[in-house]
């Protein structure tokens, strides 16, 4: 056990995107062994190969950045669900629109006729029906 803390000492390790690529080089591989595609089974092996690599890398910075883009992407994809979810869970209560100057999206209480609406951003005042 000593001997691989050595060998990784000063290396980046594993982290959420290597996960990722791991994952998709071993359904690839389970989908080329399905279908008979060597050709799948052979890309399956460039995910898991950079997988490794990343993980022996010594270029820490890189790697963390790399990941950090995933990460961002993960988190619009959730963030995109999540206010859908929100949404839909109040749309009895509240009607959303966007504001027709800067798109940015708005809510109000719904039942209360036709009302003055200021944009939170860019200050513009328009009339909507809830």
């Amino acid at each position: 056990m000593q001997w691989l803390r050595r060998m990784m000492y000063g290396r980046y390790g594993a982290d959420m995107l290597g996960v990722v690529l791991l994952v998709v080089g071993l359904v690839l591989s389970l989908i080329g062994q399905i279908g008979r595609w060597w050709w799948l089974m052979l890309l399956a092996y460039v995910p898991m190969v950079i997988c490794i690599w990343r993980m022996f890398s010594k270029n820490i910075y890189k790697r963390q950045r790399e990941n950090a883009k995933l990460m961002a992407a993960v988190y619009k994809v959730k963030n995109f669900f999540i206010t859908r979810k929100t949404r839909f869970a109040q749309r009895k209560i509240y009607k959303y629109f966007r504001c027709p100057q800067c798109k940015l999206q708005l809510r109000a209480p719904r039942g209360r006729g036709k009302i003055r609406v200021t944009c939170q951003k860019c200050k513009t005042q328009f009339i909507t029906k809830t």
